[in-house]
């Protein structure tokens, strides 16, 4: 995986002054901005505020509380009964007084500000899993226990993944739980720690600092020990005038990016002194302040706002964990430490559960202890392995491959619908992961069969489907039934696992309706190619694909259904997909919407129909809503749905349906987000410009959202503003012709709404029916395209979708379809290495017969390696995703994007087409 850029407070290895303190580099960096990355994208920072909004309404929507007892042997699989046992040994055997534990706790007491609590933190918890290694009944001096330790991380930010792209975050948890192997990840080489690492993470407020001693000479005195008294030795500073070096400060951005585990010290009881005596021994070894990107965090009267908001930290961090790992996790798991009063949380695709009671890290010190022990008993289940109808290679079993840097490798069964016989399926590269916690968490891989299922090249969607709805792949038959178009084609399905069969039955038992239970499904579709491939210099085919996602476009059904007559046509696109099959998609964004290549020419895909729902003549739905929350995919939700979302909690609020205008909308801000995150740009500034603009629709409140994107689609003199690459300006008129249409939408929406206030108002009853579906024929694919045609007269010539009309467009696709990417990577890493390998230059020819001989033995080593890993699955042979056809002759320069590199305008271009007629 390459290298991104640091963020802020934190530099490449070797970029930044030596000796300048943390905290300034912090202010100088400006936490309070957001962060750019070279490519201009908006990365959110560490600030609480900047929380994808989603983790606000989840907390607050999906939050549920169970007991310690109930939740440490739901998730870690532990009874309370053994929990008890253990600590009740731990007191016996005097745990409490261990020297390492015993300074730790002091340090720990004495903090000078929140940063001083996480190594003293670090060390007691990797000496209760040194003590409790072959100590404690059922715990082994070995795996699991050994191999996991507890390490700092703050200041440093966890590496995000390319594929998330504006949507990445700078995440700094404070504490996390990893196997003992990466307890020093980065190695020195300046490289962070990536959320596919990390087992559980640990975020800490220091809320009352002065209050820990206190409490810590509480359990002293309760177990006779001496207490501690409240002086701190600052570290005493180097004198100016000397030859030698002052000693440096390790600043937040070093060269050496490393995590650091604490679990050295002498174990032991420690002798019970006299007060003084006990403080000059712990003294020695306090764990000095450093400097923190992060923002010191201080005391605050409300403290229910700091709850809150350390909860929106640790919800953000879950966040990442689930989205960056691939789909290799069902839950993410963490802990919020307050003071000295931990509390356990557990995130799943259904919300979030967290314990109703915190446990004391000094007063409940043995029960704390024995918590600690119980993380690391924990076998990859308990730390969110996929369920065992997913198996890993067996070159890579579980639990010594665990964690996985994905599930490439990884293995199912599934049973094609016309057959009996089961189908193995072979995970191979990951496609796409969905930035997403609560909800459908979809991940997407590349696959491979050992039998042939298709002719194509095919992929398989992952994802938590709630199971009181209509499965996916039935919706999609519905549509197909239908006669409708532009709609992918599912090969197998299977439902793999339910959230309820997992710590889900155990928090909630037999209770009804407590959470959202979902379905782990699979399927396999023919693979596409997403929107960037052709975008990123074709960007004169959004219009294209507009008219064929609107159901404007028709195609000649004669070459897919060869008894239909040859002038018998079919509509296709959301249209249809509204009136013929009674269905809205309700998700149409950057990620459902791919294209293939049919007959040489590009065709558009509507895929994931996870969220469709049915629907009546009316457009009303036929069924209540069986999610408990949102659909659809924030920067592509109309403004009205947000606001409603906004509005939830509003007392005697009515929910708004879902309908086709919402989709026609969804597809207004697609075209937008091509242009914004897919074009090529090299303008800095214009990149810049652009992905703030893409900022206002993620990363706001959803009210914010609402508002801007309100005044985006009404206000044709905002469109006129919107930052565009020059190269795309030709497009502008074209956005007018929908915000046009937005406009007299919006106007038709005010007056019903006041005519309904009154009709109210005087008791009205022969107030007139309105059209809320196309908003009394405002809003419809026809009134749509007539206003495009209008403010957009260039027409939309079908050649222009000819793969042989838009330059490097076949190569393009022939290397994202290529699948030797998958058989060369060796490691399992998502960035492969294959393209570097093919750039490399070849060997030269040996001189000597001895070195063709080394050669060769190399060679044969390379080859056994390939059969191994492809010894059991044999692969169709694959089709051009470019089918053939006899190529018509080329005509003169049609498309926009040729007319633009030869700096003709549309006017020329036409001037030029006609005398060439």
């Amino acid at each position: 995986m390459p290298e991104h850029s640091p963020p802020p407070g934190e530099s490449p290895p070797g970029s930044e002054p030596e000796g300048l303190p943390p905290d300034k580099e912090a202010t100088k960096e400006g936490r309070g901005s957001t962060p750019m990355r070279p490519s201009c994208e908006v990365m959110r920072d560490h600030k609480t505020d900047s929380v994808h909004p989603f983790v606000q309404q989840d907390l607050e929507d999906t939050l549920r509380e169970v007991s310690v007892d109930t939740w440490i042997e739901a998730v870690l699989g532990v009874p309370s009964g053994r929990i008890n046992e253990w600590a009740t040994l731990i007191k016996k055997l005097g745990w409490f007084r261990d020297r390492t534990i015993e300074r730790a706790l002091t340090d720990y007491a004495r903090p000078a500000q929140e940063s001083g609590i996480y190594k003293p933190f670090a060390r007691i918890a990797n000496q209760i899993l040194e003590l409790a290694k072959g100590a404690l009944p059922g715990v082994g001096a070995s795996y699991p226990i050994a191999d996991i330790k507890v390490v700092v991380n703050d200041p440093i930010s966890i590496e995000r993944i390319p594929e998330h792209g504006e949507l990445g975050a700078f995440r700094k948890p404070d504490l996390l739980f990893v196997r003992g192997s990466q307890k020093d990840l980065s190695g020195g080489t300046g490289a962070r720690v990536r959320w596919v690492d990390i087992l559980a993470f640990m975020e800490f407020k220091l809320d009352h600092k002065e209050q820990l001693l206190e409490t810590l000479n509480t359990c002293r005195d309760d177990r006779g020990l001496s207490t501690i008294n409240s002086k701190y030795v600052k570290p005493s500073k180097p004198k100016k005038n000397t030859k030698s070096a002052a000693p440096k400060r390790r600043p937040a951005r070093t060269v050496k990016v490393a995590l650091v585990s604490f679990d050295g010290g002498t174990s032991g009881p420690s002798s019970a002194g006299s007060k003084r005596s006990i403080d000059d021994v712990l003294d020695g070894d306090t764990d000095r302040p450093r400097g923190s990107s992060k923002k010191q965090k201080t005391d605050s009267s409300n403290v229910e706002t700091i709850r809150k908001n350390v909860q929106l930290q640790a919800g953000g961090y879950a966040l990442e964990l689930a989205s960056c790992t691939y789909g290799t996790r069902v839950f993410s798991l963490g802990s919020i430490v307050r003071d000295d009063k931990m509390s356990l949380w557990y995130y799943d695709a259904s919300g979030y559960v967290r314990t109703e009671e915190s446990v004391s890290v000094m007063k409940d010190f043995e029960k704390f202890a024995a918590i600690m022990v119980a993380f690391a008993c924990g076998e990859p289940k308990h730390w969110g392995a996929l369920p065992d109808v997913i198996s890993p290679p067996s070159s890579a079993p579980y639990p010594a491959s665990f964690p996985p840097p994905s599930l490439k490798g990884h293995s199912l069964e599934m049973v094609p619908p016309d057959t009996v016989e089961p189908v193995k399926v072979t995970l191979g590269k990951p496609v796409f992961t969905q930035y997403g916690l609560v909800g459908r968490r979809t991940f997407l891989y590349r696959i491979k069969t050992n039998t042939v299922v298709a002719q194509t090249p095919l992929v398989i969607k992952f994802s938590y489907q709630v199971i009181s709805r209509k499965r996916e792949q039935d919706l999609v038959e519905v549509a197909r039934k239908a006669g409708v178009q532009h709609i992918p084609k599912v090969h197998m399905w299977r439902d793999l696992w339910k959230l309820s069969e997992g710590a889900r039955a155990i928090f909630h038992g037999d209770k009804k309706g407590v959470y959202e239970d979902r379905m782990l499904r699979a399927l396999v579709y023919t693979r596409y190619i997403p929107l960037k491939v052709l975008f990123k210099t074709a960007w004169h085919l959004i219009p294209h694909m507009a008219e064929q996602i609107l159901d404007c476009k028709h195609v000649h059904m004669s070459r897919l259904l060869p008894k239909v007559a040859n002038n018998v046509i079919s509509s296709v696109g959301l249209h249809d997909l509204r009136f013929k099959a009674n269905m809205l998609h309700r998700d149409i964004s950057a990620n459902n919407v791919m294209f293939e290549v049919r007959d040489g020419a590009v065709k558009f895909i509507v895929i994931d129909f996870d969220l469709a729902a049915m629907v009546d003549s009316n457009g009303e739905p036929l069924a209540a809503p069986s999610a408990k929350h949102r659909t659809g995919t924030l920067p592509f939700m109309s403004y009205e749905l947000l606001d409603d979302m906004a509005r939830l909690k509003l007392p005697g609020h009515r929910r708004i349906v879902h309908r086709l205008r919402h989709d026609f909308e969804s597809l207004f801000y697609l075209c937008l987000y091509c242009i914004f995150a897919m074009v090529e740009v090299e303008d800095a500034k214009i990149k810049a410009d652009m992905a703030t603009q893409l900022k206002d629709w993620e990363d706001l409140t959803y009210d914010s959202i609402a508002s801007r994107k309100h005044r985006l689609c009404t206000d044709i003199e905002r469109m006129g503003t919107l930052v565009l690459p020059v190269s795309c300006e030709a497009l502008r008129p074209w956005f007018y012709g929908w915000v046009t249409v937005f406009q007299r939408a919006d106007s038709a929406m005010s007056n019903y709404k006041n005519q309904v206030r009154l009709a109210q108002w005087y008791k009205d009853e022969s107030f007139s029916s309105f059209d809320l579906d196309t908003l009394q024929g405002t809003i419809t694919r026809d009134k749509i395209k007539q206003s495009l045609g209008f403010f957009y007269d260039r027409p939309l010539a079908p050649e222009d979708l000819q793969v042989a009309n838009i330059p490097g467009l076949g190569k393009k696709i022939e290397a994202y379809m290529d699948d030797d990417e998958d058989l060369a990577e060796q490691s399992g890493h998502v960035q492969g290495q294959s393209v570097v390998a093919k750039k490399a230059k070849p060997p030269r020819k040996p001189r000597s017969t001895t070195k063709v001989k080394k050669v060769e033995v190399a060679k044969k080593k390379t080859v056994q390696k390939t059969v191994v890993a492809s010894k059991k699955t044999t692969t169709a042979e694959l089709v051009s995703p470019i089918r053939k056809q006899t190529q018509k002759p080329k005509r003169g320069v049609r498309t926009l994007a040729a007319a633009t590199r030869s700096m003709t305008t549309r006017s020329m271009q036409k001037g030029a087409l006609a005398k060439a007629k």
